[in-house]
């Protein structure tokens, strides 16, 4: 029987990816030191989607318009640290599907 390991995410023994060997200045920014009460979206995870659908939403190029959304970006880690960082390979080419 497999040892019983504790679920709790992120493992305390996880690796750095080649690429954040040289961190940017803004990879662990944080732009307050409290977490706002509200907000109008609140994204969990940095990685590339997470990201993404930020940076789209403050800048209006979804939409066409940017409306001034209070966004939240929630990672228990550094940007990219995750699978996004790690080739987790969860997003995969229809064709490559079996």
């Amino acid at each position: 029987m497999a040892a019983h390991r504790n679920l709790l995410l992120p493992v305390e023994t996880s690796t750095e990816p080649f690429w954040h060997s040289e961190l940017h200045p803004l990879h662990n920014h944080k732009s307050t030191k409290d977490l706002p009460q509200t907000c109008d979206v609140l994204i969990i995870g940095a990685g590339f989607s997470g990201v993404a659908t930020a940076y789209n939403l403050v800048k209006g190029e979804v939409s066409g318009d940017a409306p001034d959304l209070s966004v939240v970006i929630l990672e228990a880690r550094g940007v990219c640290s995750g699978a996004t960082g790690r080739n987790g390979t969860y997003f995969t080419h229809p064709k490559r599907r079996t």
